[in-house]
């Protein structure tokens, strides 16, 4: 048996418990970022796991695409589209490799994820006039029994900001917000593409 599952075997792992990753809904912050989304546009949701959000905008009339490298992920993405009569694009890749194609997004959503090489390509993957809505646990995070510990989980302060600064932004905040599994630290950022 190998001891050092692939990136892919790991959060395959992970989906299929349940319990861990039970149905939840949508983000609050995507909530709040809707009104600065294009209306009736093309989304593209990184790293979209189970697909709260993707099935969220998908239920709204956007056409949405979900990559994730976990096919347990994207299979129960698909199956609760299924049974809520939705429709979306899912793509299996590994975000280490798979080159997201330029202008191609109206909307591009990041939601935990914190791979800061693909910020630049993230940027790309918007039209002009495209909107990014991120968001991730910053370092204060530590202070909390829970979540990720590691710095290349983390966002320093400011950090996100500066990984977009080619974006007009919209919305940023870093702060103490409740989740849940208690609270937990984040940085917050909407922003568009000119």
């Amino acid at each position: 048996m190998d001891d050092n599952p692939t990136a892919a075997e790991f959060w395959d792992n992970r989906y299929r418990d349940r319990e861990a990753f039970p149905e939840k809904g949508r983000a609050p912050f995507l909530m709040e970022s809707v009104p600065f989304l294009p209306r009736h546009s093309r989304v593209l949701d990184v790293a979209v796991g189970p697909g709260r959000n993707a099935l969220y905008l998908a239920s709204l009339g956007f056409d949405v695409v979900g990559i994730d490298i976990s096919r347990v992920a994207l299979e129960r993405c698909q199956e609760t589209a299924r049974r809520d009569g939705l429709r979306l694009q899912t793509i299996l890749a590994d975000l280490e490799t798979f080159p997201l194609p330029e202008r191609a997004f109206d909307a591009v959503l990041n939601f935990y994820f914190l791979q800061r090489d693909l910020c630049p390509a993230l940027a790309a993957a918007l039209r002009p006039g495209g909107v990014l809505v991120f968001q991730s646990y910053t370092t204060e995070q530590r202070r909390y029994p829970w979540g990720p510990t590691r710095d290349e989980h983390l966002l320093k302060p400011g950090e996100l900001r500066a990984l977009f600064s080619g974006l007009e932004v919209l919305v940023y905040r870093e702060e103490i917000e409740m989740g849940e599994r208690g609270e937990k630290a984040v940085a917050s950022l909407i922003a568009r593409r000119v």
